[in-house]
């Protein structure tokens, strides 16, 4: 089994709203990553993170599940979310532990109350946040009416990186506001990706929401905004750079579109994580004085004592107890004797 450090860690929860299609797209993640061999889809009961009966009946997650991504040498863990109200603490307890969250949004209905739930606790948490715009393949689906309730309810600063090219079913790719160029996805669901120019048709709409995007960027740093004033624009690299820097301080939230059914968006997405999103190394757990409750600094280095915060605890009819913790400090090895400070016992 490969070991990696945190500095190559992705902690990524998966939250949203009900229905907005989060276990579709961890498990077109999963695919496109090539961790499993086949795209399971939430209507044939085939996926990796809903795999309870009764959420294969409802087709509705019901209780946080986790799995893994390997994308360009780093390991992203995913946690795949419920979006119903009565499981919401569920998704706290996930958020607890993340680095930072992909606030899924369907683009039929915009934002929804779970939305604004799942956006209020990553607030709380101070935690990153991509936005995905899913669901762009249905009837009715919009990104102008989607950015509209977005910026009603979540606030001005969710920029678009990436416009759909095509609507509702004739949607196949996007144009990257970044890099100026267009990604255009196969119909089959195989999620193969090809690059190119950027359609005619969408020349002067990228070219607006380019703008749009460098305007946002150059606002969340004085010496960029003296860049921008100067020159009218940021060149390439202050942009990359500053949109990286303003992502991870939570003052700007790039938006993505994707069809996860369909397996369209997807790679960009990963890529997205891995540039935008902080390293587990980067984002120590909040740690506290027992006594005065005081916020304290601890070493995070392998080396260190060994520290986990455990989040979520299940009890399997077969497997018996099992236990999901982050390792928050040093390094847990099998069968290691852990000592349990809430019941002050050795475990």
């Amino acid at each position: 089994m490969k070991v990696y450090d945190a500095s190559s860690i992705r902690n990524v929860a998966i939250v949203g709203h009900s229905g907005s299609g989060k276990t579709q797209l961890v498990s077109a993640m999963l695919f496109d990553a090539k961790m499993v061999n086949r795209l399971g889809l939430v209507d044939e009961g085939t996926t990796v993170t809903d795999f309870d009966d009764e959420e294969v009946a409802r087709k509705h997650t019901l209780s946080s599940s986790v799995a893994f991504a390997e994308w360009s040498k780093t390991k992203i863990n995913l946690i795949d979310t419920p979006g119903i109200g009565n499981f919401m603490s569920d998704t706290r307890a996930a958020l607890r532990v993340a680095d930072a969250a992909v606030v899924v949004v369907d683009a039929v209905a915009g934002v929804e109350v779970q939305t604004e739930k799942v956006w209020s606790i990553a607030d709380e948490l101070g935690l990153p946040c991509l936005v995905v715009l899913n669901l762009i393949d249905r009837e009715r689906a919009s990104l102008e009416r989607s950015l509209e309730s977005l910026h009603g309810s979540l606030g001005r600063t969710v920029v678009p990186i990436q416009i759909p090219i095509g609507s509702e079913k004739n949607f196949h790719g996007c144009v990257d506001l970044i890099g100026m160029k267009s990604m255009n996805f196969a119909t089959d669901g195989s999620g193969e990706m090809t690059t190119g120019e950027v359609p005619d048709e969408l020349t002067d709409r990228a070219t607006i929401n380019r703008e749009a995007l460098i305007e946002m960027v150059a606002e969340t740093n004085d010496s960029l905004m003296e860049k921008f004033f100067e020159d009218g624009t940021l060149n390439q690299k202050d942009l990359e750079a500053g949109l990286k820097t303003a992502t991870s301080e939570r003052q700007v939230f790039p938006l993505l579109c994707t069809s996860a059914h369909e397996n369209i968006g997807i790679q960009p997405l990963l890529d997205a994580s891995l540039t935008y999103l902080p390293a587990a190394a980067d984002h120590p757990l909040p740690a506290f004085d027992r006594e005065s409750g005081d916020p304290v600094t601890y070493d995070t280095s392998d080396s260190a004592p060994s520290a986990a915060f455990v989040w979520k605890t299940i009890a399997d009819p077969f497997a018996g107890r099992i236990t999901l913790f982050r390792v928050a400090a040093g390094s847990l090895q099998a069968d290691s004797a852990i000592h349990n400070i809430t019941q002050e016992t050795n475990e």
